[in-house]
């Protein structure tokens, strides 16, 4: 198994944290054009915008190419089906809770649910589906939407 990249950012995420960049850096140079700068530490304001772009640079998913992305997409589809066996079913999953007493398909459902959230290589599996699906299409901002693969 590869190593798995940081936590990667969102379109919107990314979007918002260029916003602030040049929004700091139009700040800090509309400060040194005014000659009276209100900016007291400005090696500390340049520094929340290294902080920024660095995050940009880290976390910005880089989309897979060729025969990298065929494979990814080959492992996301097995990771796919793993996941989806082990998770509850729409119909049972967002059943409402029984008022009559018969508990039996609702406990099932929750004790398969909270396996499903406790196992490790469940989780483990899911992450990399993420890592995967977010590197395959990183413009999709609902493609590591676990939800969605619950049949």
């Amino acid at each position: 198994m590869q190593k798995l990249d940081l936590v990667h950012i969102t379109v919107d995420q990314i979007k918002e944290i260029k916003s602030d960049i040049t929004s700091m850096e139009n700040m800090l140079k509309a400060d040194i054009a005014s000659g009276r700068p209100k900016i007291q530490d400005k090696v500390e304001f340049i520094g929340e915008i290294n902080k920024k772009k660095k995050i940009l640079k880290d976390h910005t998913p880089k989309a897979f190419r060729g025969k990298k992305k065929n494979e990814a997409y080959t492992r996301a589809k097995k990771l796919k089906k793993i996941i989806q066996d082990a998770m509850p079913s729409k119909k049972a999953y967002y059943q409402p809770y029984p008022k009559d007493g018969s508990s039996f398909d609702f406990e099932r459902v929750v004790k398969q649910q909270m396996d499903f959230q406790n196992n490790k290589k469940m989780q483990a599996a899911v992450q990399e589906y993420k890592h995967l699906m977010r590197r395959i299409d990183p413009s999709d901002p609902s493609i590591t939407n676990i939800e969605l693969l619950r049949k």
